[in-house]
């Protein structure tokens, strides 16, 4: 009997995914990997710009662009000016057409983006806290209805 234990526990550790971020590798058809948009989001930050592939996984991607953005910049990294705007114009992206190009009904709602602008709209001033607060206006208005 305890070498049917043995066995039943070897074959159970044995079909255990190997690496706990496998999961950021995992991605719905017609959508990008977790992976693929924290990519995404390091090269428009570091080149200052931004291609046509970028803004498709943005696109596609709603609710997890925020999450790629807190775990790939620091809160220093994200408030210099310069990188704020290349955050606004991500997030933008992001929900520019979420009801259409977002697969997943749960990243479809700005969940995350909502708390991230708060957190920016907190540690920004002036023309910058504008900028945040213009942004997150476009995003609320991009989750209603059309009238």
């Amino acid at each position: 009997m305890k070498v049917g234990h043995l066995v039943s526990a070897a074959i159970l550790f044995l079909t255990i995914p190997g690496s706990p971020q496998d999961w950021q590798h995992c991605k719905p058809e017609g959508s990008y990997s977790f992976a693929e948009v924290k990519d995404a989001v390091r090269r428009v930050t570091t080149t200052h710009g931004i291609s046509g592939w970028d803004s498709k996984t943005f696109n596609r991607s709603g609710d997890l662009v925020p999450l790629a953005i807190v775990q790939t910049l620091s809160d220093t990294e994200m408030t210099a000016p310069q990188t704020l705007e290349e955050v606004l114009l991500i997030l933008r992206e992001a929900y520019a057409c979420s009801s259409r190009c977002v697969t997943s009904p749960d990243d479809r709602q700005p969940r995350i983006a909502l708390l991230l602008l708060e957190h920016l709209h907190n540690n920004t001033s002036g023309k910058m806290q504008s900028s945040v607060d213009e942004t997150k206006e476009f995003i609320m208005r991009q989750g209603r209805p059309a009238e």
